[in-house]
């Protein structure tokens, strides 16, 4: 859809609210002409709100679990919606800016989450062989990224997945199929003391999201 006619409706609409009838109904009659002349219904003009915003990830045909859980977190703070696309990398669906912020803020903590990892191996994870290693880091991770969804959670607790962005999704990506997740293998007490420590490092992480009007602020990670 041209977004040159799209801009041209909606400002045509936008003088339809005027006090001036004549104003009003002269601004109506030409935001449905040009609707008639490009075929442009109610549907495509909410439909043309919405924006895509890519963030680089794991790459994984199956992503550990604790990245989805950071997916989520992101997608719950900026009311936007997330899907893996063919490089495995997150791609943010929302209306305005609100995904450019998305794939930012994912970027942010996936950065920190990938930085804290690297740091509890170096500190708690030497001694273990590389399978343990990974699946004790996985652990770790995971705890990490729950707490600070739990954070996100008591800031967000009652958001509901847009409409429009899940019809957007629909029409623009029909192929799109789920995509499992990779959960730590990691067991016994050694691995309740990686989610322990996970847990509390997450809970460490300053979170400040919120919304001020119609305009997205991003998550302001600290």
């Amino acid at each position: 859809m041209d977004k040159k006619i799209i801009d041209k409706i909606r400002k045509c609409l936008a003088l339809a609210r005027s006090g001036n009838e004549n104003e009003a109904a002269s601004a109506l009659a030409k935001a449905r002409e040009l609707m008639d002349a490009h075929g442009v219904r109610e549907r495509d003009l909410e439909l043309a709100d919405i924006e895509e915003a890519t963030a680089r990830a794991g790459r994984a045909k199956r992503p550990p679990l604790w990245e989805t859980v950071l997916s989520n977190t992101v997608c719950k703070a900026l009311q936007v919606t997330c899907f893996l696309d063919e490089s495995g990398d997150r791609t943010f669906v929302g209306r305005g800016a609100s995904a450019e912020v998305a794939s930012y803020a994912f970027a942010v903590l996936f950065r920190k989450l990938k930085t804290a990892r690297a740091a509890y191996i170096t500190a708690h994870l030497k001694r273990c062989k590389p399978a343990r290693k990974r699946a004790r880091a996985d652990a770790f991770c995971e705890a990490w990224a729950a707490a600070v969804y739990v954070k996100i959670q008591s800031l967000f607790p009652d958001q509901h997945e847009d409409e429009v962005v899940a019809r957007y999704i629909a029409q623009r990506h029909p192929t799109l199929v789920p995509v499992g997740c990779r959960r730590s293998s990691a067991q016994g007490a050694a691995a309740g003391r990686d989610r322990l420590r996970g847990v509390v490092a997450g809970r460490d992480v300053d979170l400040n999201a919120g919304l001020e009007g119609d305009t997205v602020q991003p998550l302001a990670l600290t």
